[in-house]
C-alpha cells in the first residue's frame, strides 16, 4: 500500500508525458549520413565534402522535420532518398498554404499599388462633382507643377470668352437633352410624339435612298454599319415606316406614320432614326426626333432588352463621337453604361453562334451580333481610360485566358465568350481585337490594389505590338505615305499611342521614374502623336475635297464626312499629347539645375534629322528641348500656313477642332514665353560673367529683359536669332555642362561646385521675375480671337 504522499513525490504518466513533450530538440544540421556515422559534417549543399569524398552525389538534410530514418534505407542498395525529400516537399507546403492569407497582406501592405488611389474630384460651383482616376487627363492635369496649372487655367479663361462667342454664333451646346427640357412645348401638341417625328423626316424615297447609301463600304466613311444586318435594317425601315398615299409636289411620298413591332419594339424605330442623325441631320437633329430618342434612353424596364437596343444605344454613341468628342468621354459614362449593361443582358459576352443560332431573321447575321460585342468593349474601354475607372465589363465577361487556352489545346475558337476576338486575319478589326485583347488586361491592373503594375514592361509590349501588327511608322508620321494605310488602322495605332502616353506620364508623375530613357520615349511618342493626328486631319480633308465637294460650299455649316470621321480616329490622342507635351517641357524649361543650361545644348541640324519613324530611340542620344518644341512647332504650321486656309475653313465648323487649335495656341504661347525668357536671362548672366572675367564694363541685364516683347501670336524668329548669336559668342566661358548619361537612372543632375549653384539660383530669381512681368502684359492684351479663328 502506498502512502498519499508518495503520489506527490513521483509524477503520473500524463505529466511523464509532458515533460518529454517540453523536451527541447536541436534542429539537426548534419546530412544523414554524417549523422548515422558519427562523421564531421561541414554542411555544404547539396553536396557536402565528407559525401563527395565517398563518392556520394547527394546529401540529405532533415532540418525542417525529424522523420526517423531507418539504416536499410540510407544505406541499402537503393536508399529511398527521392521519398524523404517528398515528404519534405509536402510538408513545406502545408505550412505556406497556411501562410498565404498572412503572406498576402504582408505584400499588400508593403507593396501597395501606387495608381490605384491615385484621382481627383472635379468641383463646379454649381454642385456638379465628377471623380477622374489614375488614368484621366484631368488627373495627371491637377497634380502637375502648380505654376504651369495656374499659367493654364489663367489662359483657358481668355480663350473661354471666344468659345462662348463661337458657341453662341453657331447655336451649339453640348447638352441637347437639357435644351429640350428647358425648351418650349411643341406646336402640334395634339398629335402623339411618333407623329411629330414623321413631320419633320425625309421623304420616304429620301429616307430609304440615305439608310443605302449608310451601308456603302467602298468609302468607309460609316464603319459602325458592320454591327447591323442590311438586310434587316431595310426590312425594319419597310414594316415600321409606313409612307402616305398621296403625292409631293416632285413624286415623292412623305412617311405618313411609324409602327412599332411586336412587343412595343420602338427600337427598331430608334436604330433607323439614329442613322438619319449620323448621316444625314449630323449635328442639327431636328427637336422632335431628339425627344423621341431622349425617351427611348430612358426606358428602364425588363420589357426593353432587344438586341436593337444595344445597336441603338451604339448608334448613339457613335453619333456622339462624330460630333461632340471633346477629349475625356464624360459625356459618354451613363450612355456607355447604359450600353454595356444592355450587351451583357443580351448575352453577347457568351457564344454568339450557339445561343442565337436559327434566330437570324429576328437578331440578324451572326457577324453583326459579334461586331457589336467588339465595339461595346472598344466603348467601354474608352471610357474607362479617358475617365479613369475601372471597365464596366469585367473580366469575368471578358475571359481571354480561357479562350486562349481553349483554343491552344482543341484549335476551336468559338467555343468561349470571347472567342470572337482570336479569329485570324489581318484586316484593321483584327488589329483592334488583338489590342483589346493585349490592352484591357493592362488597364485591369491599375485599379488591382493587391497587384503592382509593371508599366515600364506594359510600354514594351504595346511598342513591339505595334513593331509586329502595323505599317513602319512612317507611313503614319508622312505626309505622302499615309495615304496607304487604311483609315481604321490609323484609328488602332492612335489607341496604342494614346495608352502608351498614359502609361509613360504615370511613370512620370506617380512612380517618379527621372530618367533620359523615359523622357525620351515620352517626347518621341507625343512628336509621334502629333505627326499622326496632324496627317490624318489633312488626309481626310482632300478625301472630302475629292468625294464630297457639296459640303464645301459656303453655306453648308457641316463638317465634310471624312473630316469628322477623323476626329473619332484621333481626338483622344491629341488632348493628351498636347497637354502632356506643354505640361513636361514646361516643368523641364522652368527646372535650373546645377551645371545645365537651356542655351548651352542647341543643335538646329536635329530638328531637319529627328527620326520620326521610329519609337525607339537610341540609347546614345537625347531628345533636346528645343528640338522638340520646334519640331512640335513645325508639325502644327500645316495648320496654320496660307496654304492650308481652306483646311482651317472647314475646321472652324467643329467645335472639337476649334477647341484643338485653342489648346495648341495657348501652349505654345506659353512655351514661347519661357523659352524666350530664360534663354535671354541665362544669355545676359553669361555675358555679364565673361565681362568679369575680362575686366570690362558690366553687362545691362535689365535692357535686355525689357526689349523682350513676346507677340501674342507665337513664332519662332526671335528663338532662332537668340540660338545663333549671344550663346555661340559666350560658349568659351560656360559653366561646366552636363552631358546626361542615357542609362536607366541618369538625370540631369551633377555634383557641381558653389559657383555653378549659386548662378543657377541666381538665373532662376531673374527668369521668374522677368516671366512674370511679361506674363503681366500678355494677359493684359485683349485680343485672343487669333486662338480660335479659323476664318
Amino acid at each position: 500500500m502506498s502512502k498519499r504522499g508518495s503520489l506527490q513525490d513521483s509524477a503520473s504518466p500524463l505529466e511523464e508525458a509532458s515533460k518529454k513533450a517540453q523536451k527541447r530538440r536541436k534542429p539537426i544540421k548534419s546530412c544523414a549520413f554524417c549523422r548515422k556515422r558519427k562523421l564531421r559534417c561541414d554542411q555544404q549543399k547539396p553536396v557536402c565534402s565528407t559525401c563527395k569524398m565517398r563518392g556520394r552525389s547527394d546529401c540529405l538534410y532533415t532540418e525542417e522535420f525529424t522523420h526517423r530514418i531507418e539504416t536499410k534505407e540510407l544505406f541499402g542498395s537503393t536508399p529511398n532518398i527521392e521519398l524523404l525529400k517528398r515528404i519534405e516537399d509536402l510538408e513545406k507546403r502545408l505550412d505556406d498554404k497556411g501562410l498565404v492569407e498572412e503572406a498576402a497582406t504582408m505584400n499588400t501592405s508593403q507593396f501597395r499599388n501606387p495608381y490605384a488611389n491615385f484621382y481627383y474630384l472635379q468641383c463646379k460651383g454649381s454642385g456638379r462633382r465628377i471623380m477622374y482616376g489614375p488614368t484621366s487627363l484631368r488627373t495627371h492635369l491637377s497634380h502637375d507643377d502648380n505654376r504651369f496649372v495656374n499659367t493654364y487655367n489663367q489662359l483657358w479663361s481668355k480663350v473661354k470668352i471666344e468659345r462662348n462667342r463661337w458657341k453662341a454664333r453657331h447655336k451649339w451646346t453640348m447638352k441637347p437633352e437639357t435644351k429640350v427640357l428647358e425648351g418650349p412645348s411643341l406646336e402640334n401638341t395634339d398629335s402623339d410624339i411618333l407623329q411629330q417625328v414623321c413631320d419633320v423626316l425625309p421623304s420616304y424615297e429620301q429616307t430609304s435612298k440615305i439608310i443605302t447609301g449608310f451601308f456603302d463600304t467602298e468609302l468607309e466613311t460609316n464603319e459602325v454599319s458592320e454591327v447591323l444586318d442590311r438586310t434587316k435594317i431595310i426590312n425594319d425601315f419597310t414594316s415600321s415606316f409606313l409612307p402616305s398615299d398621296e403625292l409631293l409636289p416632285n413624286g415623292e411620298r412623305r412617311i405618313e406614320k411609324l409602327l412599332p413591332s411586336t412587343k412595343k419594339n420602338y427600337f427598331k424605330i430608334g436604330v433607323i432614326l439614329m442613322i438619319l442623325c449620323i448621316h444625314h441631320f449630323y449635328e442639327n437633329t431636328p427637336e422632335e426626333i431628339e425627344k423621341f430618342l431622349i425617351m427611348l434612353t430612358g426606358l428602364s424596364t425588363a420589357k426593353v432588352f432587344f438586341v436593337e437596343r444595344a445597336q441603338f444605344l451604339l448608334l448613339k454613341y457613335y453619333h456622339r463621337e462624330l460630333i461632340w468628342a471633346c477629349g475625356d468621354d464624360s459625356h459618354m459614362i451613363s450612355l456607355v453604361d447604359l450600353l454595356c449593361s444592355t450587351a451583357i443582358m443580351l448575352g453577347l459576352h457568351l457564344n454568339i453562334r450557339e445561343i442565337y443560332k436559327n434566330q437570324e431573321n429576328i437578331v440578324g447575321s451572326m457577324e453583326s451580333l459579334e461586331n457589336l460585342w467588339v465595339w461595346v468593349i472598344l466603348a467601354d474601354f474608352n471610357v474607362s481610360l479617358s475617365i479613369g475607372r475601372c471597365s464596366v465589363i469585367s473580366s469575368s465577361y471578358f475571359q481571354v485566358d480561357e479562350c486562349e487556352n481553349d483554343e491552344r489545346l482543341s484549335g476551336n475558337t468559338n467555343t468561349c465568350s470571347s472567342a470572337v476576338f482570336f479569329e485570324q486575319s489581318n484586316t484593321s478589326m483584327d488589329k483592334l481585337k488583338k489590342f483589346l485583347r493585349l490592352a484591357r488586361p493592362m488597364l485591369e491592373q491599375i485599379y488591382d490594389k493587391s497587384a503592382f503594375p509593371d508599366l515600364a514592361e506594359n510600354c514594351k509590349k504595346l511598342r513591339t505590338f505595334v513593331e509586329t501588327e502595323f505599317h513602319p511608322i512612317s507611313y503614319y508620321t508622312n505626309a505622302e505615305l499615309i495615304p496607304k494605310v487604311p483609315l481604321r488602322e490609323i484609328k488602332v495605332f492612335a489607341q496604342v499611342l494614346n495608352l502608351l502616353l498614359t502609361f509613360y506620364f504615370l511613370r512620370y508623375l506617380i512612380y517618379k521614374e527621372k530618367n533620359v530613357v523615359l523622357e525620351n520615349d515620352i517626347l518621341q511618342t507625343i512628336l509621334v502623336s502629333f505627326s499622326l493626328v496632324i496627317n490624318t486631319t489633312t488626309l481626310c480633308f482632300k478625301l472630302d475635297e475629292k468625294h464630297f465637294p457639296e459640303f464645301f460650299d459656303p453655306d453648308c455649316l457641316h463638317l465634310p464626312p471624312f473630316m469628322a470621321l477623323s476626329l473619332v480616329y484621333t481626338n483622344f490622342l491629341f488632348p493628351r499629347a498636347s497637354t502632356g507635351f506643354c505640361a513636361f517641357l514646361y516643368h523641364k524649361l522652368t527646372l535650373f539645375e546645377k551645371g545645365y543650361y537651356l542655351s548651352s545644348n542647341i543643335k538646329d541640324k536635329e530638328v531637319t534629322d529627328w527620326d520620326l519613324s521610329t519609337l525607339n530611340i537610341p540609347l546614345d542620344k537625347a531628345i533636346n528641348l528645343l528640338t522638340a518644341f520646334k519640331i512640335h512647332s513645325d508639325i502644327f504650321s500645316k495648320w496654320s500656313n496660307d496654304n492650308n486656309r481652306q483646311l482651317r475653313i472647314m475646321m472652324g465648323r467643329s467645335y472639337t477642332f476649334v477647341i484643338n487649335i485653342a489648346l495648341e495656341s495657348i501652349y505654345r504661347a506659353v512655351l514661347e514665353k519661357v523659352i524666350k525668357y530664360r534663354t535671354v536671362v541665362e544669355n545676359a548672366w553669361l555675358q555679364q560673367l565673361q565681362v568679369e572675367l575680362n575686366g570690362s564694363s558690366p553687362y545691362s541685364l535689365t535692357n535686355n529683359v525689357n526689349n523682350v516683347n513676346t507677340p501674342i501670336d507665337p513664332s519662332l524668329n526671335d528663338l532662332d536669332v537668340t540660338s545663333g548669336s549671344a550663346l555661340a559668342a559666350n560658349s568659351s566661358v560656360l559653366p561646366p555642362v552636363e552631358v546626361p548619361n542615357n542609362g536607366e537612372n541618369a538625370s540631369h543632375t551633377n555634383e557641381t561646385g558653389p559657383i555653378e549653384t549659386e548662378l543657377a539660383e541666381a538665373i532662376s530669381n531673374e527668369f521668374w521675375t522677368a516671366y512674370n512681368i511679361g506674363w503681366e502684359e500678355l494677359m493684359s492684351q485683349p485680343d485672343y480671337k487669333y486662338l480660335s479663328d479659323t476664318q
